[in-house]
């Protein structure tokens, strides 16, 4: 510690700081987090999870009122000592707030000597304070991105729902895959939404089936292309990947980008074969009674003018799937985003 640091704080709290000034900091640290969070403080990681509750930048804002709704007034002597931000934040009617800062301030106080009489924060342990809380909140901001470059890098959580997986094959399968080929996603409410929803979706349901003979079945009105949780799910996952041309006053169009084609195909291969129960003979016939429930319904497409699958192609993009499928088990293959 210099001469040139007295003076200097960090958080509020100066780096140098008596015997009595560091006990009376830690007390009220404590005090106010056990306020905040119905317990002493303990692990530093998992209290600095705790601050998430508080300090979330993706909580609702009815969600943090009602959390601070909850919080009681902070003891009179702890409001008088003066404590500002970012170590404590005033929310009004007495009560204090604490988070992050104050967490890793008293796990700095908690490793220093009292006995010494005087207690010095360092550079260097400055430093480390300021990281730790960047670190913290930097997770925080950025976890809604990397949730969505997660989704759309097949890196996320959980895989693709089956029935959405299908009906993207569905759209391969037709060769859907440019506007001139686009699907209209029309209303279940008109005759002509219904026959082509189902058109479409009866291959996916019939994949979904074999690929998780044991799931659970999602309500009729989640099965259509406008507004339902198949396609939706398609278009978190594959993002660009997956078109949306928008026609005013008309029925938006939907297309698998030609350009993402091989991505797209890549993709799904890599998602699917993450399910660890799920083999190649398994895929295969999923994909065989994909094609069966498609061509069974392309009537109600075809003399509609949206039937473009060719057998040849349809053989092809089977190949190339499986292919995409045995690489990524065998660990070969990876994801674009």
């Amino acid at each position: 510690m210099t001469s040139s640091d007295i003076g200097r704080a960090i958080f509020g709290v100066p780096l140098v700081l008596t015997k009595g000034e560091a006990t009376a900091i830690r007390r009220d640290l404590d005090r106010l987090w056990t306020q905040c969070y119905s317990e002493p403080s303990g692990d530093l990681e998992a209290d600095l999870d705790l601050c998430r509750r508080f300090f979330d930048p993706l909580a609702r804002g009815g969600t943090l009122r009602d959390r601070l709704a909850e919080l009681s007034a902070a003891p009179r002597e702890v409001i008088q000592a003066g404590y500002v931000e970012p170590l404590v934040t005033d929310v009004g009617g007495g009560v204090l707030l604490v988070g992050v800062e104050a967490r890793v301030l008293l796990w700095l106080l908690d490793t220093k000597d009292l006995d010494d009489g005087h207690i010095f924060l360092s550079p260097a342990e400055v430093a480390a304070m300021e990281r730790m809380a960047l670190d913290k909140y930097r997770a925080w901001s950025t976890a809604r991105l990397n949730q969505v470059v997660a989704l759309r890098s097949g890196r996320a959580a959980e895989v693709m729902q089956a029935v959405s997986v299908g009906l993207v094959i569905a759209l391969l399968i037709n060769r859907s895959d440019a506007p001139e080929r686009a699907i209209p996603k029309m209303s279940k409410e008109t005759p002509a939404g219904k026959q082509v929803n189902e058109a479409i979706y009866a291959g996916a349901e019939r994949f979904a089936a074999v690929v998780v003979p044991k799931r659970s079945e999602r309500s009729a009105e989640e099965r259509r292309l406008k507004g339902g949780y198949g396609l939706s799910e398609a278009s978190r996952r594959l993002a660009h990947r997956l078109v949306t041309i928008k026609r005013p006053g008309g029925e938006d169009l939907i297309h698998i980008a030609q350009i993402s084609r091989p991505e797209v195909v890549r993709f799904l291969g890599l998602d699917l074969a993450r399910r660890a129960g799920l083999t190649s003979n398994v895929l295969e016939t999923a994909f065989d009674e994909l094609i069966r429930a498609f061509r069974a319904e392309a009537g109600e497409l075809a003399h509609r003018s949206m039937i473009f699958e060719r057998a040849a192609d349809t053989r092809r993009l089977k190949s190339d799937l499986m292919a995409a499928f045995d690489e990524a088990r065998a660990g070969t293959l990876t994801s674009h985003t």
